[in-house]
């Protein structure tokens, strides 16, 4: 490639060499041949004067012959310039100090702003290139220097620049992008593998994984659905689960979890080596399961303390006065149980404070305050901002089940001392 290079410019050097010289040549050559034209045009007028002497001498105008062609030699030799030839010969080698002159102004403009070394770089890691993919796929203990890598990517991306639907080539270029943490490049990268290759599962699910892992927030939130649409039009692909599995885990749901890893068991088969692995990760999840629902039985028997009679109240701190009335088209049975509760205004749904108290009837009225605090350590009096709910429970828990009525106040502020007023009128 450099011999190419140099090849090419040495020719662009002539052609401009030429260019510059012909025109200078040409009117050296045409001033030669008007001399040239001159001194034979002096010649004939020179032989016609002389014949007019000759003549003159015949009739005897002219005495004095040898005088007179004196003369008209002296004269000729005035007209012709015998070294005229000699300067014409010896100046035509003028431009050789130009050209010389161009050549070496081209080149060291050149070397001193032109990208020589870059190029020669260029060219050494495409020399290197085979070598160092070879030693990277095929030996098994290989630990590819920075360099190695960098020249990898480099003569990689020159064969990608040659052959662009090459997808495996698009695949290795991303894996370097995010081995130096260039994530748009890894996922640009990526993306032009799928292009390549639209039919490729694998490379469809490392492009998906791409987004969940180093893609931005949309790229994050766009990926869990393509993979959903992935599994469902190949619901035989063990990665595609096996990826949306992991992703259940992350998120806590134990649940999906567990469903989608025995899926798994049954595209693997009993005898697999990978079914133990997955039986164990199967039970793992139903322990975690099983603690997090103990978890929510812990809170709702939490929420299920009974209240005392509203004069018999302990308050303690702020005490909000909450007013309960009922829609006329809401109905209970005589075993419900009434549930206030307050919870964070944008908040989790976990409640601050609670009372629980069987329905005598609508109108009624609780006080809510930091006595009725669910958990040790949280208080109402810490929030800002909240919100004061109260639900009819049919069976008398404290779970939250469709068919349900409540209604919920707007967002109190700490420390607000008017009545809050709540109408029953929302079915769950």
């Amino acid at each position: 490639m450099i011999l190419q290079f140099v090849i090419a410019a040495l020719l662009l050097l002539v052609f401009f060499g030429i260019a510059m010289v012909i025109p200078f040549i040409r009117a050296k050559s045409t001033k030669s041949i008007d001399q040239e034209r001159r001194n034979q045009l002096n010649h004939e007028l020179y032989d016609i004067r002389v014949k007019e002497v000759e003549e003159d001498i015949d009739q005897g105008v002219v005495i004095d012959k040898e005088t007179m062609i004196a003369e008209l030699q002296y004269n000729l030799l005035d007209d012709i310039n015998e070294n005229e030839q000699a300067k014409v010969n010896n100046s035509q080698w003028i431009w050789i100090p130009g050209l010389v002159f161009l050549v070496i102004v081209s080149v060291g403009l050149y070397w001193s702003v032109g990208a020589y070394k870059e190029v020669n770089d260029w060219q050494g890691a495409l020399q290197r290139y085979p070598d160092i993919h070879k030693k990277l796929f095929e030996e098994p203990d290989a630990r590819p220097s920075e360099k190695e890598l960098n020249d990898l990517m480099l003569g990689l991306r020159t064969h990608l620049a040659n052959q662009p639907s090459d997808a495996q080539g698009w695949v290795l270029y991303s894996r370097l992008g995010r081995v130096f943490q260039d994530k748009e490049l890894a996922l640009d990268a990526i993306k032009k593998a799928v292009q390549g290759a639209p039919d490729d599962q694998a490379i469809q699910l490392e492009y998906i994984e791409l987004k969940m892992k180093i893609g931005d927030e949309y790229s994050q939130s766009v990926a869990p659905v393509m993979l959903a649409k992935f599994i469902q039009k190949h619901p035989e692909n063990y990665d595609a689960w096996s990826m949306y599995g992991f992703m259940a885990l992350q998120q806590g749901d134990f649940a999906a979890a567990i469903y989608r890893w025995q899926k798994m068991l049954a595209l693997v088969g009993a005898n697999s080596d990978k079914t133990a692995m997955l039986n164990s990760s199967i039970a793992y999840a139903k322990e975690q399961l099983a603690l997090q629902k103990k978890a929510q039985s812990e809170q709702v028997n939490t929420v299920e303390k009974t209240a005392e009679p509203e004069n018999a109240v302990a308050v303690d701190g702020p005490a909000y006065h909450v007013n309960i009335t009922l829609s006329n088209d809401v109905n209970y049975t005589k075993n419900a149980t009434l549930f206030v509760y307050a919870q964070s205004a944008g908040g989790p749904a976990m409640p601050i404070a609670a009372i629980k108290l069987p329905i005598t009837g609508f109108p009624t009225s609780v006080v809510l305050s930091d006595a009725n605090a669910m958990m040790q350590g949280v208080k109402l009096s810490d929030h800002k901002q909240f919100l004061i709910k109260a639900r009819i429970a049919e069976d008398g828990t404290a779970n939250s089940s469709a068919g349900q009525w409540f209604g919920q106040s707007d967002v109190i502020d700490a420390g607000e001392a008017a009545a809050i007023n709540i109408e029953i009128n929302q079915k769950s």
